[in-house]
């Protein structure tokens, strides 16, 4: 039983110093309530705890006990049982029980603006939310391109289930040029192997939409449309609105993405 504390307490201790991922604002404490009779009381009970202060630490952290579950050889059956929402339910019975808050939401990464441009003679679209390449794409020294009036957000830092956007860059199509974004690694990974394209960087992170094209709360869909090699040299559009994948798919313009066409979630 010592063992066993003492091992409850390192991975309390770890857990600490991970992020809180999971807010229980949403958590059910009722159902947290039976799985701990169901499942914690045979060892964690008011008589068998290591005492309130560790439980204190540990309690309403769904991290802390996802952490629990994955350090303790004696846990580990019950971390098959147990589903991610399960957890939070326990996370939230356990601050009721003790009185603790359940923990604040992760700050949100910063964002910035992507905003698109289009250059008539190729007929192209970009975006970029790079400030130095905006100002030179608004002052010709990037000469054709202006502006569209359309943009969107992105996080230009990482952050919980969070994709980071690959971007590249290729002449072999001249005289024009393109550019590719993708926030898929499988897609970043066979694109890099292409000699047609330069791999230019990671450049801002996105949300992305699950296999029916949906995005989660606080974010709206990106849909990516492509010129099916229009004008002999590819190109995509990447937009928010509606109207604008409409209008690109009359003209023979592919979706591509999840759902309709949804490749990226934008922060609103």
């Amino acid at each position: 039983m010592q063992r066993t504390l003492f091992r409850w307490l390192q991975a309390i201790g770890a857990s600490l110093a991970l992020a809180i991922a999971f807010p229980a604002n949403a958590a059910n404490p009722a159902n947290g309530l039976a799985l701990y009779n169901q499942i914690c009381s045979q060892c964690h009970n008011d008589g068998g705890n290591p005492g309130p202060g560790p439980i204190r630490i540990g309690a309403n952290n769904p991290v802390a006990i996802s952490q629990a579950l994955q350090a303790i050889d004696e846990m580990a059956p019950f971390e098959a049982l147990l589903k991610p929402s399960d957890i939070e339910d326990l996370a939230a019975y356990l601050g009721v029980r003790f009185g603790i808050p359940p923990p604040p939401p992760p700050a949100a990464p910063p964002t910035a603006d992507a905003i698109e441009f289009y250059h008539a003679a190729f007929d192209h679209y970009f975006i970029t939310a790079i400030a130095d390449e905006i100002t030179k794409l608004d002052n010709g020294t990037f000469v054709g391109w202006v502006r569209t009036g359309r943009q969107f957000k992105v996080y230009t830092a990482t952050g919980t289930a969070l994709a980071v956007v690959c971007r590249f860059f290729s002449t072999a199509f001249d005289p024009k040029s393109s550019h590719f974004y993708t926030a898929l690694a499988s897609e970043c990974t066979i694109v890099k192997a292409n000699p047609n394209w330069q791999f230019e960087g990671e450049v801002f992170f996105v949300g992305t939409p699950d296999a029916d094209g949906n995005c989660a709360s606080g974010t709206v869909p990106i849909y990516r449309l492509y010129n099916d090699g229009q004008g002999a040299a590819p190109n995509h559009r990447f937009a928010t609105d509606l109207g604008v994948r409409s209008e690109m798919v009359a003209k023979g313009w592919i979706p591509e993405g999840s759902g309709i066409g949804v490749t990226m979630c934008a922060p609103t």
